[in-house]
């Protein structure tokens, strides 16, 4: 059976980078930026259907929180946005209920734990982000291209020196209202729990005052068993990973939206941790290895 995925589904996914390459040419030239954003969204929706994997967005915090129908920012997360200022947040936090990925994004940084080269385009189908990613993605043919367009802020690995003029561009893009997303373990990992958190690029939040917004992912078959197929890890390379996930039936996404964590007054490291915690107590996940979460 998987072979037979594999018969049908690169056809459609030659197609839809066609498609992609065609839009990029003959489109994109003319979108304002809210459009370029709303075509990553729609084009990410595109490649997860083609290769089978839904998204199942649930929401993990607890209470009520920014982000609802009466956000400002909330009817905006893929064009023009203002985020709400650090004033605003405590009393829209009183009044609010729980939102999804696309209200409660724009003018945050959201931080997820990472999985699978999907997790992008995952997190790009319900909210357009400017993510900071390795700079060998620029290169892909298509798929770097259109994560460019979404604002995509590289960085070469281990490339320290790099460090300022990357916060600096997270910052730019924050002060528009638009989300920022990246990966705080540097890479891809999957284990009992969740690998550090690194807290060097958070500053660009804390200079602009924007909430964090922990995400967790997790991927699973529609029995809840582990989906290894999306797996993206170790000596697995990435088209190993990627034959695996056209070969695979029922992968899901478990998108898990926690409450955003306030950044005024806060250290990196230390708001670092509690991303990372937040995002262990969404998945269900311990702390530490043998501890409960």
């Amino acid at each position: 059976m998987g072979l037979l995925r594999r018969l049908y589904r690169l056809p459609l996914l030659f197609v839809l980078l066609v498609l992609g390459l065609l839009a990029l040419v003959l489109i994109q030239p003319w979108l304002p930026m809210g459009g370029r954003r709303a075509m990553v969204r729609g084009w990410s929706r595109a490649l997860l259907g083609v290769c089978g994997v839904t998204v199942h967005e649930e929401w993990g915090g607890e209470g009520t929180v920014p982000g609802s129908e009466n956000d400002p920012v909330s009817d905006h997360a893929d064009g023009p946005a203002v985020a709400p200022s650090p004033a605003q947040r405590p009393a829209m936090a009183a009044t609010q209920p729980a939102a999804t990925l696309a209200a409660l994004a724009p003018g945050r940084m959201i931080v997820a734990n990472h999985v699978s080269w999907l997790d992008v385009f995952a997190i790009n189908s319900r909210a357009t982000s400017a993510f900071v990613a390795k700079a060998e993605i620029r290169e892909w043919p298509v798929v770097g291209w259109l994560v460019s367009l979404a604002g995509t802020v590289y960085i070469r690995r281990g490339d320290t020196k790099a460090v300022p003029d990357v916060i600096v561009q997270m910052q730019e893009r924050l002060r528009t209202g638009f989300p920022v997303a990246l990966f705080p373990e540097a890479t891809t990992h999957v284990g009992p729990t969740l690998r550090k958190f690194h807290g060097k690029l958070l500053q660009a939040a804390i200079d602009e005052q924007a909430d964090i917004l922990p995400v967790g992912l997790q991927y699973r078959y529609a029995d809840g068993t582990p989906a290894e197929a999306a797996w993206y890890v170790g000596d697995t390379t990435f088209v190993q990973s990627f034959w695996q996930v056209l070969g695979a039936s029922g992968i899901g996404v478990r998108m898990v939206v926690m409450a955003p964590l306030g950044t005024v007054g806060e250290e990196k490291g230390a708001l670092a941790a509690r991303a990372r915690e937040r995002v262990c107590v969404g998945l269900g996940l311990p702390l530490m290895p043998g501890e409960s979460s």
